[in-house]
């Protein structure tokens, strides 16, 4: 499992690095959508990704994320690691301009 962090100011493209991802993966058959981090706590957003998996997506497209969200993240890395099933999972998430 690969974790990437996108940052940067408001107005750097952040987001727009996101929806090439995401069209990129649409492009090549491969579900894939933006998940709207300031819509969750950050259980919710955990859970919310755990259903993504469920369904299939390897790469899960995660925008605007609080600095809380990206520790429970990070936590959740640590802990499934070694994990065969989230092989060649990648998680790009956006951090909230601020």
């Amino acid at each position: 499992m690969q974790v990437h962090l996108i940052t940067g100011d408001a107005g750097t493209g952040k987001t727009t690095k996101l929806r090439s991802i995401e069209a990129q993966q649409l492009a090549e058959g491969r579900p894939a959508g933006i998940i709207h981090a300031d819509a969750y706590s950050h259980h919710g957003l955990l859970g919310i990704m755990e259903v993504r998996l469920e369904r299939g997506e390897r790469t899960l497209l995660v925008d605007d994320c609080s600095s809380k969200q990206i520790e429970e993240i990070l936590q959740w890395q640590k802990e499934v690691a070694g994990n065969e099933q989230l092989k060649g999972l990648a998680i790009h998430l956006v951090r909230r301009a601020g």
